[in-house]
C-alpha cells in the first residue's frame, strides 16, 4: 500500500498536474522569464527542484551528501538558463531523478531506517513529494503568468 501511495505522490496523481509533464512545451527562453508577481522563473524552480531531488536521492543511496552552506546555493545564479542545451539537460535530469525516486518507492523495506538514522526511505520520499508538489504549484503559476499554461499536450486541470 505504501509503495503505491509514494509512487502516486511522486507522479502527482490525484493531487495536482502530472509531475513529469510540468515542463512540457516550454522553450528555454520562456523558462527564464521571471513574471511580475512571481519570485522565481520556471528555470530557477527547475534548478532548485533538481538540487533537492538529487540530494534526497543521494541520501537514499546512503551517500551522505553535504547540505549547502548557504540556502541560496540551491538556486541558480540567474533566472535564465545559459542555453537551450542547459535547459534541456536540466529537464532530463529532473525526469531521470523522478524515475529513480519512483523506483525507490517500489522497494520493500521503505520503513526501515537508513544507516542507523531515524529517517526511513519512506520519510525521505515524502519529503521529496512535498517539496516537488510545492514547487510544481509555483511552476504552474509562473507558466500561467507568462502565458505558457496549459502545456500544448495537456489541459487546464491541475488535478
Amino acid at each position: 500500500m505504501i509503495n503505491r501511495f509514494l509512487q502516486n505522490g511522486l507522479q502527482g496523481k490525484y493531487a495536482h498536474y502530472q509531475t513529469d509533464m510540468l515542463f512540457n512545451g516550454l522553450n528555454w527562453e520562456m523558462a527564464g522569464e521571471r513574471p511580475e508577481g512571481s519570485h522565481h522563473s520556471v528555470w530557477e524552480l527547475l534548478f532548485h527542484m533538481n538540487y533537492w531531488q538529487d540530494f534526497i536521492l543521494a541520501e537514499l543511496q546512503e551517500e551522505n551528501p553535504q547540505s549547502p552552506k548557504d540556502p541560496s546555493d540551491s538556486w541558480p545564479g540567474s533566472p535564465f538558463p545559459s542555453s537551450e542545451k542547459e535547459y534541456t539537460e536540466m529537464v532530463t535530469q529532473f525526469l531521470k531523478g523522478l524515475g529513480r525516486a519512483t523506483q525507490q518507492a517500489s522497494k520493500d523495506s521503505l520503513e526501515e531506517s537508513l544507516g542507523g538514522r531515524k529517517r526511513t526511505p519512506a520519510d525521505m520520499l515524502m519529503v521529496l513529494i512535498n517539496h516537488n508538489s510545492y514547487h510544481a504549484g509555483q511552476v504552474v503559476y509562473a507558466r500561467r503568468l507568462i502565458g505558457a499554461w496549459p502545456p500544448p499536450d495537456g489541459d487546464e486541470s491541475d488535478e
